[in-house]
């Protein structure tokens, strides 16, 4: 009577095992269908949200790192791809920066930019792979390196006084090439007017500044000039003896030589006063 009791019952949950099971396959299925199939290769890129703060040469000044982490796997859906990266994020972000505080030693506090380039070439050798219950996922880190303050705000001061210096140096360079320019134009023009006999009175018309320039630099010093040649002609006739007589070809002749002897003794000599005043230009003795 046991036996008959008991038979319908074991027989009736053996049949229920294979039902429940064909049940929990088609709600998989179902649930599988509903979400899409899993990607074969999928890439997520995440940035950590906690910098890395390591310590520059000398171990005064830190070196802030900030890191961006490419993810990859195979068999995953984009959900759960970014379920698992979050997971292994800290982990991934302790590695890199392991490496960084190695490197970061080696580097001067201004030297961000190099430390950034050696730091990408060192961590893009090889990919991290990331393993937990059967579940595995790659990774491939990039960092970009940021100064501390301090040191930015130094480099900023000496980086503003460096722009000031060049800028001066090129406007200095620019007011000496417009000064060349506009000197040569009136050395041209000057040239020209001085050759002009009716110029100064044409100036004296139009711009008087310049007349007075024209007149007080350059047609004073040719009338000095002009001046001086007279007086040497004299002085050349008074020794000729033929002041105020009209001069034959010969004559003439002799007192150009005259002149120019007169002309190159004056240039030969340079005036020679001493302490007493005595020279050819000194002035004369009172007795």
């Amino acid at each position: 009577m046991t036996t008959d009791s008991v038979g319908p019952s074991g027989s009736n949950q053996s049949n229920a095992r294979p039902k429940l099971g064909r049940l929990a396959d088609r709600i998989r299925a179902a649930a599988a269908r509903f979400q899409g199939p899993p990607a074969p290769d999928l890439t997520q890129r995440r940035r950590h949200p906690r910098p890395i703060v390591v310590p520059a040469r000398g171990y005064v000044f830190s070196f802030h790192i900030d890191v961006m982490f490419t993810w990859y796997s195979e068999g995953l859906r984009e959900d759960q791809l970014g379920a698992w990266s979050m997971q292994f994020a800290d982990l991934a972000r302790r590695d890199v920066e392991h490496q960084a505080a190695d490197l970061a030693r080696h580097f001067h506090p201004h030297q961000a930019c190099s430390l950034e380039i050696q730091l990408n070439r060192l961590l893009s050798r090889a990919y991290r792979r990331y393993e937990r219950r059967d579940v595995v996922l790659r990774c491939k880190p990039e960092v970009r390196v940021r100064l501390d303050e301090d040191v930015r705000s130094e480099l900023r001061h000496a980086h503003l006084q460096r722009l000031r210096a060049e800028s001066e140096h090129e406007l200095t360079l620019r007011r000496i090439q417009l000064t060349d320019q506009v000197t040569q134009r009136w050395i041209t023009l000057i040239g020209r007017l001085r050759r002009d006999p009716l110029a100064h009175a044409a100036l004296l018309l139009s711009d008087k500044e310049l007349a007075k320039v024209l007149d007080q630099y350059v047609l004073k010093e040719e009338r000095t000039n002009i001046d001086h040649l007279a007086a040497r002609l004299e002085e050349a006739l008074s020794r000729s003896g033929r002041v105020g007589e009209p001069l034959e070809e010969h004559e003439a002749a002799e007192i150009i030589n005259l002149l120019n002897d007169i002309l190159k003794d004056q240039a030969d000599s340079a005036p020679d006063v001493g302490i007493n005043g005595n020279g050819p230009h000194a002035s004369p003795k009172v007795s």
